[in-house]
């Protein structure tokens, strides 16, 4: 088990604790062992085999037995005793936005609700107007969250799919007789969730390959097969289950094969009817010459496009938005090695687990010039958040880190809160002394329309304020976006010099790939930041790379892709 598996057992655990009505106390230190194993540097197995689990800060010897429980068999006893009591469906209702573990106790102990369904069917019949702390509107909001999640249901976020895809894809290639093996489908082009994981590989001994496939480590159950192709349930973490379908195309088919399970269904339609006009027949097998009936060698993609008189079309461009038009696809479109800085970033002084130094000595190994550290505003005060006095000491502490460490420039921002009424959390005066400032709303995201768009455009016009943070506010599958003018947004920030952020972050991807395209296309500058709360993170930077890919952004088009000089100057453009 992951750390993170390890940190969510015991912040589940937490939340039964509180449902089923235990002590503060008690569920606190379940909830503050969560946080110490989550902020971790280093593998619980190797803390656990140097019988350190005790020595961690708020765990203690009875929690330690529990993590090495955990990390021996990966189940709990205790987990299992507390679900004895409490279902653990009770859990779902937490994922409901505002829902905690107190109007969840409510649902179950008076109404005996502990399913999402149960809950929708309550509230639609009217069964809980008689509950304290569940009036109209809330019960409306409740309502709302339940249909979001119930759509999001299948959906695995891109970051957690492309890692399970990536350990599939080891174990593929080990096989007897796969010498290739890639990802298909929407999880290729990018997409930021996926209901499944396509994969493909080359070999050509299909149904040898297919059986060795149905017994992969979690693989939990076999839903179909035949001689190319197996479809199987894949846990990829404790109650984690994806779908996951591998195609196996000889040496001869791969490159039609690829390019038909990349998809996606409208690209391939345009793709099929080129084919046609050109006398040639394009499926998921082979490119054939339909008047000589001759199959055409086809070895990877490359040549499928080749024969079709296009160039080749980046995966995350596959969507039928233009990438048949002449002049497309752009040759400069945005790839990782352009970003030459992190903008965005938050350490231990907020609720980061990497200090200064650490987060610059990860950015200068990843081969940047530059980046910024904003810790949260003195308002994010569940984040840490700095008072002006605090802020004042970070500038100090950043300057100096900036002083030691050599082929990288180390800058102090913030990422500032923006109020209800649109000022930001700290003074004129004290942005003025930053380097960059990232501005971002982390509450009352509820509100309607206009009281967002109007707050989020009076932080665009401050002239210290450089970017805007994952403007919409929105956690993919589990928080809807705000309601938000994002063409006003654009437009302003556009006039006004600011750049709109796509946050890396794969719960987020915030600005998602048509705002950004829209971005663009009204002259609003980008900037692609992972938000990065530790240095192991900094490379999430590829998530919001491939969200601007899918927004057709080119190099030109995002901020950080510049050097140094040039942010300072995009920086003191909007002061001046």
């Amino acid at each position: 088990m992951t750390n993170e598996d390890v940190a969510l057992e015991f912040e589940q655990i937490a939340d039964l604790l509180e449902i089923k009505g235990e002590s503060a106390f008690r569920v606190n230190n379940y909830r503050r062992a969560a946080r110490t194993i989550d902020d971790l540097d280093e593998d619980l197995s190797e803390i656990a085999a140097r019988n350190e689990l005790p020595a961690l800060p708020g765990v203690g010897k009875s929690i330690a037995a529990k993590i090495q429980e955990l990390l021996d068999t990966g189940a709990m006893g205790f987990r299992a005793e507390l679900t004895q009591e409490v279902p653990e469906t009770v859990l779902t209702l937490l994922e409901i936005p505002g829902l905690g573990p107190k109007k969840a106790a409510a649902l179950w102990q008076k109404k005996s609700i502990a399913t999402l369904d149960r809950l929708k069917t309550a509230i639609e019949a009217g069964e809980l107007g008689d509950l304290k702390g569940f009036g109209k509107k809330t019960l409306a909001t409740i309502l709302s969250g339940i249909e979001f999640l119930q759509r999001a249901v299948g959906r695995t976020r891109l970051g957690d799919a492309l890692e399970a895809a990536a350990d599939l894809c080891g174990a593929i290639s080990k096989m007897e007789g796969v010498t290739r093996v890639e990802q298909a489908g929407s999880l290729r082009r990018g997409c930021e969730t996926a209901g499944n994981i396509d994969l493909l590989c080359r070999a050509e001994n299909g149904k040898a390959v297919v059986e060795q496939f149905t017994r992969i480590p979690g693989v939990s159950k076999i839903l179909a097969v035949d001689d190319a192709w197996g479809s199987v349930l894949f846990e990829w973490r404790p109650r984690k289950t994806i779908q996951v379908d591998l195609r196996v195309a000889s040496s001869v088919s791969f490159g039609p094969a690829w390019q038909y399970f990349t998809g996606s269904k409208t690209h391939n339609a345009r793709l099929a009817r080129l084919a046609t006009e050109r006398g040639l027949r394009l499926d998921e097998t082979a490119l054939v010459d339909v008047k000589t009936k001759r199959t055409l060698p086809a070895p990877d993609e490359e040549a499928v496009y080749r024969a079709l008189d296009l160039p080749w079309i980046p995966p995350e461009l596959r969507e039928d938005r233009g990438e048949f038009e002449p002049g497309a696809p752009p040759a400069d479109l945005l790839r990782p090695e352009h970003i030459r800085g992190d903008l965005h970033m938050h350490t231990v002084a907020s609720d980061g687990r990497s200090t200064v130094e650490e987060m610059a000595e990860a950015a200068r190994a990843l081969g940047y010039q530059y980046i910024c550290i904003t810790d949260h505003s003195q308002s994010s005060t569940i984040a840490n958040g700095l008072t002006p006095e605090r802020l004042e000491g970070m500038i100090a502490e950043v300057r100096e880190v900036d002083r030691k460490i050599a082929d990288i420039e180390v800058w102090i921002g913030t990422e500032v809160d923006i109020r209800a009424d649109g000022s930001l959390d700290y003074e004129d005066e004290l942005l003025a002394r930053l380097d960059f400032v990232v501005a971002s709303i982390h509450s009352g995201l509820s509100k309607d329309l206009k009281t967002n768009t109007d707050r989020t455009i009076a932080a665009i016009h401050n002239p210290y304020v450089n970017a805007i943070g994952h403007p919409t506010g929105r956690m993919i599958n589990a928080r809807k976006p705000m309601q938000l003018d994002i063409e006003a947004i654009c437009r302003e920030a556009a006039a006004a010099g600011a750049a709109l952020e796509i946050n890396a972050g794969p719960y987020r991807l915030d600005l998602k790939d048509e705002h950004a395209r829209l971005a663009r296309d009204l002259g609003a500058m980008l900037v692609v930041c992972t938000d990065a709360h530790g240095a192991e993170r900094l490379d999430r930077i590829t998530y919001g790379v491939t969200t601007a890919r899918r927004a057709w952004l080119r190099k030109q088009d995002v901020l950080n892709t510049r050097s140094a000089k040039e942010i300072k100057q995009f920086v003191q453009a909007k002061r001046t």
